[in-house]
């Protein structure tokens, strides 16, 4: 196994280059932005006001204001639309790489929870609440211009919260919970074979130099051509006239591979149990004003799974690598070495050339087992609640999270034991630097009571994005600044049964995007001569440049059903 670093993302896994995690989630980074619909009517300001059992979430010592028995079900729909604009993103020989991003957010998203609460006595409650804490849906074109970044990604978690809370007198209350958190996730993305197949013929090119230049000369070329009994072919040959070593060595390298068209693709997933745990404090100084703070835990997982490589839709033919030119003879008079002439019809004759995309099935790529290492954020929550009249609320709050645990996501691919890689070129880790940084989210809310039945709510809020810069922007992490609008109800049905509704506008400031991917198709960093010397470094990506706006808002209804038993 390579080695694992640890990582802060639920990106997860990643694909031909990478992917991940993942994608055009609610809250700032990747959490899934509501947990309660009576939260989202106020832009989530209302941790200190404990409405219902949801108050596990955002601070569980809100649990000892419940009476009875209670239970609240609910659903949030998201409706997003997300619009890319590239503005020149390029391979990694930095040729332009073109193609519609489409619709890449899905049509629409539901996330259900369910939230349970039970006062034992007066001064002990306790609950469970089931819920979505992070989730994502990115589903890009298939010959987009990032395709060699992402392609498309699916998260899904569920969270398991049983709690407690003690009321201490009239002015104090505490709550703990632990959770159980199950993620899975399921990630594609493509492989640049023409860009492997370019590098690893530039590389044969540059070991044989002098027999490929005597094979592009126009006199010694036909020589050759007459010894191997197949003429030497017009991809060498055209470059007969480019004069500088590198200048032709990219000239035969470019030509081979243009003759290979389609893209290889590569898909990994991988699921996993963690175990955290949240806490919170309520202090209510007067029965009209109240003020809290919690803290929910950063939960480690790592995700085991398999990676899988498909290339059935690559075609065309290039010379094999693994040609052999030993064993020739050298003209004394002309000091001239001639390979064997069954290596030189290898490379010569096109009956003779092999798929790129069989030889990186069978070369370069095996399917395999993957791991990854995941640290969740923290976030701890200061909130207050003051009741201004009998119809009038007013709430905040303030959520720092520590985002910066995320400075790369690694992915390790096991080695198949066995396996013929090419030139012992095996797997290297696929990594994406990100370098987070920590955010914070300050929402502001209010309650109006209309009559007895109908309560109003409404709330705005300013989410900060943890992406540092535009040039640490990935296709897999499209995230920016958010803006929220909500306005929600609750109308009581029965004296027991009351039902919430919310709907909240998100829109995302422009992302703009200039990520550069460090790795190559061949499989190494490439060394300080250039793309077609192998640095010894291993590595899985695509290189090249992702260069694009993000223009993104959602549309997020929120529906849930409460009950007092």
């Amino acid at each position: 196994m390579t080695r694992i670093t640890r990582c802060g993302s639920l990106v997860l896994f990643a694909a031909a280059p990478l992917i991940a995690p993942s994608g055009m989630v609610q809250a700032s980074g990747y959490h899934f932005g509501s947990q309660s619909v009576s939260a989202q009517g106020s832009a989530h300001a209302n941790g200190a006001e404990a409405a219902d059992p949801s108050t596990i979430f955002y601070n569980p010592a809100g649990l000892a204001r419940l009476e009875g028995t209670q239970v609240t079900s609910g659903l949030s729909i998201l409706l997003p639309d997300g619009k890319y604009q590239d503005t020149g993103s390029t391979d990694v020989f930095g040729q332009p790489v073109s193609g519609d991003a489409g619709s890449f957010l899905p049509e629409a998203a539901a996330a259900p929870n369910l939230y349970f609460s039970h006062e034992v006595n007066e001064w002990l409650s306790v609950g469970l609440g089931i819920f979505t804490p992070f989730g994502a849906k990115l589903d890009y074109k298939e010959d987009w211009a990032g395709r060699y970044g992402i392609q498309s990604a699916s998260l899904e978690t569920v969270n398991f919260n049983p709690s407690i809370a003690f009321r201490l007198n009239e002015h104090h209350s505490f709550g703990f919970g632990i959770s159980a958190q199950y993620i899975k996730s399921v990630q594609r993305g493509a492989a640049d074979v023409k860009g492997a197949s370019r590098q690893l013929a530039g590389q044969f090119v540059d070991a044989n130099y002098d027999s490929t230049r005597n094979a592009a000369d126009p006199i010694l070329g036909p020589v050759v051509g007459l010894i191997a009994g197949v003429p030497v072919p017009d991809e060498i040959t055209s470059c007969g006239g480019v004069a500088d070593r590198d200048g032709f060595v990219d000239c035969v390298a470019n030509n081979f591979a243009d003759n290979v068209q389609g893209d290889g693709y590569f898909r990994v997933k991988g699921d996993d149990w963690g175990f955290g745990w949240n806490i919170g404090y309520l202090w209510e100084p007067t029965e009209s004003t109240r003020f809290g703070v919690s803290y929910r835990s950063n939960i480690r997982h790592t995700l085991e799974g398999e990676s899988k490589w498909s290339f059935s839709g690559v075609q065309g033919g290039v010379p094999s690598p693994d040609t052999s030119l030993e064993g020739g003879v050298t003209i004394p008079i002309f000091d001239i070495y001639v390979p064997p002439a069954e290596a030189l019809q290898q490379l010569f004759d096109e009956g003779n050339w092999i798929n790129p995309g069989r030889f990186a099935g069978e070369r370069l790529h095996p399917n395999s087992k993957a791991k990854t290492a995941i640290d969740t954020p923290e976030m701890l929550s200061f909130n207050a609640f003051h009741q201004l009249n009998e119809q009038i609320a007013l709430m905040a709050d303030l959520t720092f999270t520590r985002h910066s645990r995320l400075d790369e996501v690694r992915i390790g691919l096991d080695q198949v034991s066995g396996y013929p890689y090419f030139n012992g070129v095996t797997e290297g880790d696929l990594a994406v630097k990100q370098d987070w940084k920590d955010t914070y989210k300050l929402s502001l809310g209010m309650n109006y009571q209309y009559d007895d039945k109908l309560l109003l709510r409404t709330g705005v809020a300013y989410d900060k994005s943890p992406v540092n810069s535009t040039q640490l922007r990935h296709p897999a992490f499209p995230d920016a600044d958010r803006y929220w609008l909500s306005l929600g109800a609750n109308y009581r049905v029965t004296r027991d049964t009351s039902v919430d509704l919310a709907y909240s506008f998100v829109k995302f400031a422009t992302g703009k995007m200039d990520y550069t991917d460090n790795c190559s198709p061949a499989g190494w960093v490439p060394g300080s001569g250039g793309l077609y010397q192998d640095s010894g470094e291993r590595c899985t990506g695509n290189g090249g440049n992702y260069s694009g706006e993000y223009e993104t808002r959602i549309h997020f209804i929120g529906l849930a059903l409460n009950h007092r038993f």
